[in-house]
C-alpha cells in the first residue's frame, strides 16, 4: 500500500510502498478516507530536535484520522462492527500504570502516540486497538470526523471551569485554537476575547464566533485585552506555547480565575508565580490530550447538535500525495486545518 513516511534522518518525507497491516487480537483495520495534519507532522518533516529524540525511523506519519473499518481482530466487541465510519484516537496508553488505573488515561506515563510511535494514517490502511476508535455515523463529513482529535484539545481545555456567562482570553489561533474559540462559544461566553498575531487566523477565529480580535505584535496586546474585557478577563486559554503569550495570559486573568495551558513553546516559559498566581489565587490548568471518554463524547454532541460548524475550521483540500504542498501551505500560515485523501 501507498503510505508517507518519515524514512531519514533530515527534513523532508518520502511517498512509498509499505507492506499493508492486518488487525490483529483486539484491534480494527481501518480503510483511511480522510486524515489532517498536525503541528507534530511539521516537527517530523523538518525532523528538528524533538523529533530526533523522539521517533524511530521508518515511521509511516499521520495521528489525525477517519476510516471505515474493513476488518475486526480477534476479541473486539461489538462497540465497533466492519463499516462504521469511526474517528481515531491518537493516544495508545498501557492500562497498567498508576494513572491509568485510576482513570485518567490522558496522563498515562507510557502514552505512545499513533503516526510517532506507532505507524499512523497517512497511508491505505492502518490498524489500531479498538479503544482508540470512536463511531461517528455517516452524517459527519469525513475531514471533520479526522480532525476530532485536536478538536478534542480544544474541548479540554475548555472543560476545567464554568464559562457559561463570562469573558474568555484565547491565546493563540491555529486550528485548536481556533476551535477552542468554538467551544467556549458553544459552553456559553459571554465574550470570547481572541489574540494572535497572524491576521488570517484572526479572521478564521471570528468566523469560528470570537467577538473581539486582537493583533498581538503590534503595540501593547495586554491594553488591547483588558480594553475589550472591560479589565480582565474570567479565563484564558492559552494555545500557543510562546513564552510571552504565557505570561500575558496569566496577568491578564482576573484574581481567582483560571488559565488552560495547551501550547507547547520552543522555549521555556518565565511566570512570576508568587505575585502573579499564589498572591491572586489563580489557578493554572496543564491540558493534554482528551479525557477518554468524556472529551469525545462532548465533541461529539457538539458537532451532532450543530452547535458548532467545524467544518469551518477545515480550510483547505489536498490528495495525499501532494503532501509536500500542503505542508508548504501550513508553513506560510494562511490557512487553518488542512485535509488530506488517500
Amino acid at each position: 500500500m501507498r503510505a508517507v513516511i518519515k524514512d531519514s534522518p533530515r527534513p523532508g518525507i518520502a511517498i512509498t510502498d509499505v507492506e499493508e497491516p492486518s488487525a490483529g487480537p483486539g484491534e480494527v483495520l481501518l480503510k483511511v478516507v480522510a486524515a489532517s495534519i498536525c503541528g507534530t507532522d511539521i516537527h517530523l518533516y523538518d525532523w528538528n530536535p524533538w523529533a530526533q529524540a523522539r521517533v524511530h525511523l521508518p515511521r509511516v506519519m499521520g495521528h489525525e484520522i477517519c476510516g471505515e473499518v474493513v476488518a475486526l481482530g480477534e476479541g473486539v466487541d461489538g462497540r465497533v462492527r466492519v463499516g462504521d465510519r469511526v474517528a481515531v484516537e491518537s493516544h495508545l496508553v498501557c492500562h497498567r500504570c498508576p494513572e491509568c488505573l485510576r482513570g485518567d488515561f490522558h496522563v498515562c506515563a507510557n502514552t505512545r502516540i499513533i503516526g510517532v510511535d506507532a505507524d499512523g494514517g497517512f497511508a491505505t490502511l492502518v490498524a489500531l486497538p479498538s479503544g482508540n476508535v470512536w463511531p461517528v455515523g455517516p452524517e459527519v463529513a469525513p475531514e471533520v470526523a479526522a480532525a476530532m482529535e485536536p478538536f478534542g484539545n480544544a474541548v479540554h481545555a475548555c472543560s476545567y471551569g464554568e464559562l457559561a456567562g463570562v469573558t474568555v482570553a484565547v491565546f493563540g489561533c491555529g486550528p485548536i485554537g481556533c476551535a477552542a474559540v468554538a467551544v467556549a462559544k458553544a459552553r456559553g461566553a459571554a465574550r470570547v476575547i481572541a489574540v494572535e498575531p497572524n491576521r488570517y487566523r484572526l479572521e478564521l477565529a471570528e468566523r469560528m464566533g470570537a467577538d473581539v480580535l486582537v493583533q498581538s505584535g503590534e503595540g501593547s496586546a495586554e491594553a488591547e485585552v483588558r480594553r475589550a474585557a472591560g479589565g480582565e478577563v474570567d479565563c484564558a486559554l492559552e494555545m500557543s506555547g510562546a513564552p510571552v503569550a504565557v505570561v500575558a495570559a496569566t496577568r491578564l486573568v482576573r484574581s481567582g480565575g483560571w488559565v488552560s495551558l495547551l501550547g507547547i513553546g520552543d522555549a521555556p516559559s518565565t511566570l512570576d508565580l508568587s505575585q502573579d498566581v499564589v498572591m491572586r489565587g489563580v489557578t493554572l490548568f496543564g491540558v493534554t490530550g482528551r479525557r477518554l471518554y468524556a472529551t469525545w463524547e462532548e465533541t461529539s454532541a457538539h458537532l451532532h447538535s450543530g452547535a458548532i460548524d467545524a467544518s469551518a475550521l477545515i480550510t483547505h483540500h489536498f490528495a495525499m500525495a501532494d503532501i509536500g504542498e500542503a505542508i508548504a501551505l501550513i508553513k506560510s500560515g494562511r490557512c487553518g486545518k488542512v485535509s488530506l485523501r488517500p
